[in-house]
């Protein structure tokens, strides 16, 4: 009885050890994929965390996954996200009134008078997975950061410089 109970115990640490290393491993992925506006990017798609309502489909704490597409398949009436230039690290969501296409750049003209460039446009196909945002945005804060993954690896070195040390006495002892 106390092995098969050491062994679901011993298969329980394996998973979970396993687990914390995926979570350990994706989250400094992410950091490591941070553009400009602290956004992290992968190729064409973009990891947004929202921190505030944006319509009845984007919630605060939702994780939006947004595809960045060619310029010309942005059409007028299409929702789009795109990067406030003014506000590092804000992402807007909004409706384009109209598409400016100059030689291939393209600009994009929100309300009567803001002008979206290319550049500052971050996509328009979207998953969302709510709820999930705020979890990452917690796991990617300093903090978070520094709880999930310095202060575990500080503990395991200091671990394993202890257990050395203590295998270094045994062997002295048994000389």
């Amino acid at each position: 009885m106390k092995s098969t109970m050491k062994a679901i115990l011993r298969i329980l640490l394996v998973i979970f050890v396993v687990l914390y290393l995926g979570v350990e491993i994706f989250v400094t992925v992410c950091l490591l994929n941070y553009n400009d506006q602290k956004v992290t990017v992968f190729g064409n798609k973009s990891l947004v965390i929202l921190g505030s309502d944006l319509s009845q489909e984007y919630k605060n704490g939702d994780l939006v996954v947004v595809t960045k597409g060619k310029g010309d398949e942005v059409k007028a009436d299409d929702f789009i996200f795109f990067y406030n230039p003014s506000d590092q690290g804000t992402v807007n969501f909004a409706q384009v009134n109209k598409v400016i296409d100059s030689d291939g750049y393209y600009t994009y003209l929100i309300g009567n008078d803001y002008n979206v460039y290319y550049e500052y446009y971050v996509g328009k196909d979207t998953q969302v997975y709510n709820g999930v945002g705020g979890i990452l945005r917690v796991l990617e804060s300093r903090w978070g950061f520094l709880i999930l993954i310095i202060l575990p690896t500080m503990i395991a070195i200091i671990f394993e410089v202890y257990a050395i040390i203590v295998e270094i006495i045994e062997l002295k002892k048994e000389v």
